[in-house]
């Protein structure tokens, strides 16, 4: 029978210590999380930049669309009146 209990003592705490080894440590899984979140919030920053950045451009490329249009019309009258000046004379 002693034979028995040791042999039974000696797998549990066998399977005992083998289930405490199974897995990340708490340390592990923090510094995980941890850096999950910050990559989430790199993420998050990258985003932002990118949709400021898109907001830019197209309001600059609104502005200079409109100050094209401007130039156009401008020298458009410019000429209109060049020409209405020489049929004049």
């Amino acid at each position: 029978m002693k034979k028995h209990h040791l042999l039974l003592i000696a797998a549990m705490a066998t399977l005992g210590l083998s289930a405490c080894d199974s897995g990340d440590s708490p340390a592990d899984e923090a510094a995980a999380v941890k850096e999950s979140s910050m990559m989430d919030s790199v993420e998050e920053a990258s985003e932002d930049a990118m949709e400021t950045i898109e907001e830019v451009i197209d309001d600059a490329s609104d502005s200079m669309d409109e100050m094209m249009e401007d130039m156009s019309d401008s020298a458009e009258e410019d000429l209109s009146e060049s020409v209405d000046k020489m049929m004049n004379k």
